[in-house]
């Protein structure tokens, strides 16, 4: 009966302190940010327009090609000119490109310097080069058969040269493709969630828990408050101080582990912390017998947890 009044006892003193308050209603606020952080799209939706006045058969591929491209790149045609330059300058395409009538066929045949396709920026644009790469492997793909064929110029060819083609093209004896993905994959839907270091928080402030416990008890002993009891007795009072303010701490630290992951093995994983932060407290205790000790060193240790924690968020 005498524990158990201990017990309740030492557990409203240490409910009643603010910093241990604050440690908890911490662990409650990072649970509910966690939780309510929404995934984040992986697509940057960055958009190019794209104004072509040579319309046809060439163009709606190369539409269709880009569409499927499923890439970070949003092409999107307008209806003039004045549109495309609206939108680059504004900022609200990252570039635009303008294809000019009889492109596609002077492409092919290999005279496109004399009718090039115009590409439009600001000094705000940055990612042009690379999208050039998106445009002109996609121009290449929709009209590399006709180029093929205006090349060879040989007509009874045409279908053994058109047949060759998509077999390279397509067939997995040239090039072997490794899906890592099931189902459709595509950049919209490719997400991420943001990590916020849940469970090395949990282990900083159980470790701060403990060490807290024990600095409770040095005070009170300090202040003599045992000073009629044996050392068995000292002992068990060391040892239900910090064991008092290690349990609420570990109740909610294993709630928010388990609201947070979503698995028992962190829940598990979260009551060996408390443990061995338990067991921490305790072995110093044995070396560390002054508060004023104590709290000179707990700083040292808690910056040594914050750093560890650190290194480990950005391995």
């Amino acid at each position: 009966m005498k524990s158990v009044n201990r017990f309740i006892a030492l557990t409203k003193r240490i409910l009643s302190k603010k910093i241990y308050i604050l440690i908890l209603v911490l662990l409650v606020v990072l649970t509910g940010v966690y939780n309510m952080l929404p995934a984040k799209s992986q697509s940057a939706d960055i958009k190019v327009a794209i104004y072509c006045k040579d319309e046809g058969d060439y163009f709606n591929e190369l539409t269709a090609c880009l569409d499927q491209l499923n890439s970070i790149y949003t092409f999107y045609t307008v209806d003039s000119e004045e549109k495309l330059l609206e939108d680059v300058k504004s900022g609200y395409a990252e570039c635009g490109y303008l294809i000019p009538n009889g492109f596609f066929k002077d492409y092919i045949s290999g005279v496109a310097w004399d009718n090039p396709m115009q590409l439009y920026v600001t000094p705000s644009s940055t990612f042009h080069a690379v999208i050039n790469e998106t445009m002109f492997s996609s121009i290449l793909n929709v009209c590399a058969e006709d180029t093929l064929l205006y090349a060879v110029k040989t007509p009874r060819w045409n279908r053994e040269l058109a047949a060759g083609l998509e077999y390279y093209r397509n067939s997995q004896d040239v090039f072997t493709i490794s899906d890592t993905t099931s189902g459709e994959f595509t950049f919209e839907s490719m997400i991420y969630h943001i990590n916020l270091p849940v469970l090395e928080t949990v282990s900083v402030i159980l470790i701060f828990s403990g060490l807290l416990g024990l600095l409770l008890f040095l005070h009170d002993n300090e202040r003599k408050m045992y000073v009629s009891l044996n050392h068995k007795e000292l002992r068990k009072i060391k040892l239900l101080t910090i064991t008092t303010s290690m349990i609420p701490v570990t109740v909610i630290s294993c709630l928010s582990l388990a609201i947070s992951y979503g698995s028992g093995t962190y829940v598990l994983f979260g009551i060996l912390l408390s443990v061995a932060s338990s067991l921490l407290a305790i072995f110093l205790g044995l070396f560390i017998r002054k508060s004023t000790l104590l709290e000179k060193v707990l700083p040292l240790i808690m910056l040594t947890a914050l750093i560890a924690v650190f290194i480990k968020t950005i391995i």
